[in-house]
């Protein structure tokens, strides 16, 4: 498992990270430990210039995988068992106030990464999304 703070997937990490930690958040109050999972529709390749557009951003899906749910999920994206091994003892001890684990996923890879020593642990991350929702849903009626 990577500790998250290179290269382009951390750039997209970076650039989300308020959403990553309040999904982390959020996920956990309901579902208790998990991943939360960024998918892009664009490569995350070293070296693409797709992470300086704009469009980045509509190109995410959020989404929580608890951690009951996350054998199945590793194998359903054919990672190796021994990798498997490792990444789920890291989901049943990470502090949730403090640290999260997310997966990147694009088009046939997933990398998956544990960030601790958060300068914005996931519960500001969440109060923070949470306080300015109205800037974040503009344009959709409600």
């Amino acid at each position: 498992m990577r500790h998250y703070n290179q290269g382009r997937q951390g750039d997209i990490f970076a650039q989300n990270f308020l959403w990553v930690g309040y999904y982390a958040w959020q996920g956990y109050l309901n579902c208790d430990r998990g991943v939360v999972v960024v998918s892009s529709n664009l490569p995350v390749e070293d070296g693409s210039d797709y992470y300086c557009r704009e469009s980045i951003d509509r190109s995410l899906n959020f989404r929580y995988i608890p951690q009951l749910q996350l054998p199945l999920y590793l194998q359903e994206w054919l990672v190796p068992e021994l990798a498997i091994e490792s990444i789920l003892p890291a989901v049943s001890t990470y502090q949730p106030a403090t640290e999260l684990i997310f997966a990147l996923e694009s088009g046939i890879n997933v990398d998956i990464g544990w960030c601790q020593r958060l300068k914005v642990p996931p519960p500001d991350c969440y109060q923070q999304i949470s306080r300015r929702w109205s800037e974040f849903s503009l344009g959709v009626k409600g």
